[in-house]
């Protein structure tokens, strides 16, 4: 076997013995032929590629060409029942600096200026212009002020001016509220940061956040996207519009009547709740003192709470319904059943209970319009304990009231394993049970829908910008837990607390009002029983008694006066809030005296008068105007008056709930620019002629119009609220000595 041996003749060269001459050289060739093959079929393949390929791909490939811009549309606008804005957005100025551009030997004077500009204190302004950072680099950014409304385009442009450009504009959006701390509990706020707190903006955000869209375009060498390169689009969406039953106008009149009773009655806090008790419709909640939600956080957290769903307090006597309801459902009495109130003390359960009025043997419904306490424990005994927890969750305690209320408190309530032996003489006149005031205006309006429970709620739809309505409010299926045989005793036993006990000063003339009253005394702030200087007033009711169309429950805590009851403290709340409710939703009257007693009390009064003029030739009469003026008469047609609503391609779509069309039209185009003259109106004349204009009305007073504020002529603003005295013959609020009180609470059991 012969071996193939290496040669080394030719230097760097390595060849096998036996190849023949030029082999290397062919190879080479072949190698060098096949890498030009390879790239040339790359190139084909790679201009094959793109010329099939849509030019999107080769885009992507390329991000440098494209620009990504981001298109915003604003949240939703929430609405009152009316078509008026509550909520909307508006545009904000935020001031920023680059203190690189500010030198050092105007350092001073630019922070001089910026200082008197914008509000800020010399020492933040120079702190702003510091030029290195804590890192020891140049700062390029330092924020000055944002969200400022109230700075002029102009103003502004003049300090970027002024400042060579150190200063710099940028624009925002912000959320805004046109009526400042009207229904501010209830809508709650969005923050500066853009999080959600609190209330119908919390709590509907799904329908009110808006979904930014984006444009993806090929750019010039500027980043300016070209028109005709649009690659990718999505449209955004704006927030949808959310309509409440809220009416701003009966919002309006319960907060002022709650501040007005505050300060008569020197009081810590006011809760209340006006409603629909047949639909559940909430027309006004209110918590006092309130907060501005345009600048929340100058207020404490304890203002932005809305106690009306969340803070609790002891019902007192306003509870009483519970026991008496239940008893004559299960015919365990009636109106007339005689019960021993003992002399006005009582000691069941191993505990005194002791009455205001020194009642002996009554019928029950002299012991319901006195409020007795020693009654109401016997009515309750009858009932059992099984019975009587059974009805206060029938009532709706301890449960939540609505869907529409996420966060609310249901109350305290132990269940009855946890009851002591004497909890059957604390929980029938409201001890041992802690409500919030919607619950209250709840159970209130099982008596005034028939003994059905109704669900409140203030969200009635949301509406998409392009019309669609994509929530409207269904109610739940109500229960009925009354008979309409107890139903009407009850309201017959309400109105009678209204008309001669505890509850006198909330009767109206022109409607029967049915309600009761309740005093308790408030836990320590430590614990540990209860704080005999500290007290809860309440008054819940409904009117007209005969079919009643609005409940109301008041709850006003801690009055420094010496006559705190719930009555004399919450009553005239009540009067002046729902008369004027239904006054304005053209409810018939539905007075207590009879307008025949009246006429003929008016002709006896002419015929004696005539009779001492004809004894006394030479006095002159009394002036006949104002007996033989007629009384306010109302327009027959409330459909006649069309809203004007703030604007025009966002109110189109929001009906108002009670029948007023909206007419499409810009605040630009309104007929009217300032107030009208509204003396010698009606109540409801005034109130169309300014929801016209989108003004809310705060009435004072029954008859015609006799005092305006602001006056006649004075421009219309956002803000503006119009302040009207109407004057008529009426019956004048009780003196504190002449009030019918009612029962103390009873120390803690």
């Amino acid at each position: 076997m012969g071996y193939r041996k290496f040669s080394f003749k030719t230097p760097m060269l390595l060849r096998l013995d036996g190849e023949r001459p030029g082999a290397p050289q062919r190879h080479a060739a072949w190698t060098v032929f096949v890498i030009f093959a390879a790239v040339a079929f790359v190139l084909v393949l790679r201009l094959h590629l793109l010329h099939f390929t849509p030019g999107e791909k080769l885009m992507e490939e390329q991000e440098f060409h494209v620009v990504e811009i981001p298109i915003t549309e604003p949240r939703g606008e929430i609405f009152d029942r009316n078509g008026v804005i509550l909520a909307t957005n508006r545009e904000a100025s935020s001031l920023w600096v680059d203190p690189r551009k500010v030198p050092d030997d105007r350092r001073d004077a630019v922070a001089a200026l910026i200082s008197e500009r914008v509000g800020l204190s010399p020492e933040d302004a120079r702190a702003a212009l510091v030029r290195t950072g804590k890192d020891g680099k140049d700062r390029k950014f330092a924020m000055l002020k944002r969200w400022m409304t109230d700075l002029p385009d102009e103003e502004a442009k003049r300090l970027q001016d002024e400042t060579g450009g150190a200063v710099q504009v940028v624009k925002e959006t912000v959320r805004h509220y046109p009526h400042k701390d009207a229904a501010a509990h209830l809508l709650g706020y969005v923050n500066r940061s853009g999080e959600l707190c609190e209330g119908v903006e919390k709590a509907y955000n799904a329908h009110l956040k808006s979904r930014a869209g984006m444009l993806r375009a090929r750019a010039d060498t500027r980043r300016r996207p070209l028109s005709s390169e649009t690659l990718d689009y999505r449209e955004a969406e704006g927030g949808e519009l959310l309509q409440l039953t809220i009416d701003l106008n009966i919002q309006h009149n319960l907060e002022s009547a709650l501040d007005a009773r505050m300060a008569e009655t020197e009081a810590k806090e006011a809760m209340g709740v006006v409603m629909n008790p047949k639909t559940g419709e909430i027309y006004a909640l209110a918590s006092r003192p309130a907060f501005n939600p345009n600048d929340y956080d100058k207020f404490p957290a304890e203002l932005r709470k809305n106690r009306a769903l969340v803070d609790v307090f002891e019902p007192g006597s306003a509870f009483k319904i519970v026991a008496a309801a239940a008893a004559l459902e299960h015919g365990l009495i009636t109106p007339n059943t005689m019960i021993n109130c003992e002399g006005g003390r009582f000691n069941p359960y191993g505990h005194s209970i002791g009455d205001f009025h020194k009642l002996g043997v009554e019928p029950f419904w002299k012991c319901f319009e006195e409020s007795s306490n020693i009654a109401i424990i016997k009515v309750a005994a009858m009932l059992g304990e099984a019975r009587m927890e059974e009805w206060i969750r029938r009532f709706g305690f301890a449960a939540p009231t609505s869907r529409d209320f996420p966060g609310e408190s249901v109350g305290l309530f132990r269940p009855r394993s946890k009851w002591s032996k004497l909890s059957m003489g604390a929980l029938p006149m409201g001890q041992e049970i802690s409500v919030t005031t919607l619950q209250l205006a709840r159970a209130f309006a099982v008596l005034a829908n028939d003994g059905r429970v109704v669900e409140p709620y203030f969200v009635e739809r949301a509406v998409a910008r392009d019309g669609r309505v994509t929530y409207q409010h269904e109610s739940a299926v109500s229960e009925r837990i009354l008979s309409p045989r107890t139903v009407e005793t009850m309201r017959m036993l309400c109105h009678q607390a209204v008309l001669h006990g505890t509850g006198q000063p909330a009767n109206m003339m022109e409607y029967r009002a049915g309600g009761k009253t309740g005093t308790a005394q408030m836990a320590r702030a430590g614990g540990g029983g209860y704080d005999a200087s500290r007290y809860t007033a309440v008054f819940a009711g409904f009117a007209p008694v005969k079919d009643p169309q609005i409940v109301a429950a008041i709850v006003i805590q801690e009055p420094k006066i010496r006559l705190r009851y719930g009555g004399y403290v919450c009553g005239p709340v009540f009067k002046k809030v729902v008369g004027e409710a239904l006054a304005s939703m053209n409810v018939p009257g539905d007075p207590v005296t009879d307008p025949e007693l009246v006429a003929k009390h008016m002709k006896e009064k002419a015929k004696a008068e005539k009779e001492k003029l004809a004894k006394n030739p030479k006095e002159k009469p009394a002036p006949a105007k104002a007996a033989a003026e007629p009384e306010p008469v109302e327009d027959a047609d409330p459909d006649t008056a069309a809203f004007v609503p703030i604007d025009e391609s966002l109110s189109a779509m929001i009906t108002p709930l009670d029948g007023l069309e909206l007419v499409a039209r810009n605040m630009g185009d309104r007929l009217e620019t300032s107030l009208p003259d509204l003396e010698g109106m009606t109540k409801r004349q005034a109130r169309e002629r300014l929801q016209r204009l989108g003004v809310p009305m705060d009435a004072q007073g029954e008859g015609w119009v006799v005092a305006q504020n602001p006056p006649p002529g004075t421009a219309l603003g956002e803000d503006l609220v119009c302040r009207l005295e109407f004057a008529r013959r009426g019956a004048p609020l009780p003196a504190e000595d002449t009030v019918k009180q009612e029962n103390e609470p009873q120390p803690a059991m």
